[in-house]
């Protein structure tokens, strides 16, 4: 069991891919997604191309960075799972 929990939680190559086919499926993520290009074409076509992208290369870098953060507490929680799981040794 526990070799099963280490695949689903950890050594998963292809979780990535499969969470993107997740989200194409989701009706509300795809115009959420459509809606965001749409308004970042508006703003950069008002406050130009170069300030735009620098201010979307800077939220991107913050968002990220916040993803992260989530990430490596998720991967805390998930260690601490599977180490409950797992029996004592002597």
């Amino acid at each position: 069991m526990n070799d099963n929990l280490n695949m689903l939680f950890i050594d998963n190559p292809g979780i990535e891919e499969a969470i993107k086919e997740f989200c194409f499926q989701n009706p509300e993520y795809l115009k959420l997604k459509q809606e965001f290009y749409e308004t970042a074409q508006q703003i950069a076509g008002m406050i130009g191309w170069e300030l735009y992208d620098r201010f979307e290369r800077q939220f991107s870098l913050y968002i990220a960075s916040s993803n992260d953060i989530y990430y490596l507490f998720g991967l805390g929680l998930r260690q601490e799972v599977l180490s409950a799981l797992q029996p004592e040794m002597p």
